[in-house]
């Protein structure tokens, strides 16, 4: 749900967004801008209040692992740590060989996400501090039931390869937003704004995913109502990040091998667009009372938050902190 006069259509900004960062396209696009030692309230004023994606190329630039990360270098560090891919076990120096040996034509195994905290427990010190952009975030809150996060991970660490691609368009679960930051290789996003859900074939029983198939190539005939969707392809340089505000639907696929990081946001601004996507769940699957129950408990708790984060709540740059 969009909160009124937040949610920003392609069309309604496109005239007014500055120096590209796009790759070039055959469908219209919005331009997205690209900066560096930009300030907490003019990002907050220009891009997460008015919900407009922006690549900045030093927000993680204080983390150990910013500049250092390469497939070498994890190959070095875990080569022989476990990991499991699409029902598949490989030691991660096997892995990071079949993605460096990628191509578009035989593209090695797409996504390798795995959780930092359980899998790479060793990197939580190399990916902080939480850049203060991402800041406040509630998902940690006491007042916050932790099970409506169970399967989510808040923080993930991706490998990739030529022609690895991201197997469906979705938005970030719950209306979070999104923060992806490029450690290594160069990685190119396709981006849908929000209010075009009515063409993008939206998965029923998944409803923050699209449930078209081959969605990097659409069959057209089969999904005509693609043709009028207005995408935007972004590609993302190692050091940068993108800021993805919630309900942006989005894919991706590597150029090179990569390496990149991701986590999400919950505050203030997109707290009603939490609630209403909790509440739509629980009605999905049939317990649409106990979803409104729910919640009403959240918008009181969020209200109870809000006081909090003007005494600084909610802005802990550690992972796992409260």
């Amino acid at each position: 749900m969009q909160t009124e006069g937040e949610g920003v259509m392609a069309s309604e900004w496109a005239a007014t967004a500055g120096p590209s960062s796009v790759v070039a396209t055959t469908q219209p696009f919005v331009e997205v801008e690209r900066r560096s030692g930009l300030g907490y309230a003019e990002f907050v004023s220009r891009y997460r209040r008015p919900r407009r994606p922006v690549i900045l190329t030093d927000a993680a630039a204080a983390w150990p692992l910013y500049g250092q990360a390469s497939p070498d270098d994890f190959r070095r560090r875990f080569a022989q740590k476990p990991v499991r891919v699409r029902g598949r076990d490989y030691r991660l120096g096997e892995l990071l060989d079949l993605l460096q040996a990628s191509t578009p034509d035989q593209p090695g195994p797409y996504p390798c996400k795995f959780a930092i905290a359980v899998d790479f427990p060793e990197l939580i010190e190399d990916v902080a501090p939480r850049f203060g952009y991402s800041l406040p975030d509630r998902q940690g809150s006491r007042l916050l039931p932790q099970r409506l996060f169970h399967g989510v991970n808040n923080l993930e660490i991706f490998f990739g390869g030529p022609g690895g691609e991201f197997p469906y368009l979705h938005y970030d679960v719950m209306r979070l937003h999104a923060w992806i930051t490029q450690l290594h290789g160069d990685k190119e996003f396709t981006v849908y704004a929000p209010g075009q859900e009515h063409l993008l074939y939206v998965n029923p029983e998944i409803p923050w995913q699209s449930s078209v198939e081959n969605h990097h190539h659409p069959d057209y005939e089969r999904y005509p109502l693609m043709r009028q969707a207005v995408s935007q392809k972004i590609l993302v340089r190692a050091g940068e990040t993108l800021f993805l505000p919630c309900g942006w639907w989005h894919t991706a696929r590597s150029l090179t091998p990569t390496i990149s990081v991701a986590f999400d946001q919950l505050g203030a601004d997109n707290w009603p667009d939490f609630v209403s996507d909790v509440v739509a769940e629980r009605r999905r699957l049939g317990v649409g009372a106990k979803g409104e129950l729910l919640g009403a408990y959240l918008r009181a708790a969020g209200v109870l938050m809000r006081v909090a984060e003007c005494f600084g709540a909610h802005r802990r740059t550690r992972w796992g902190d409260r």
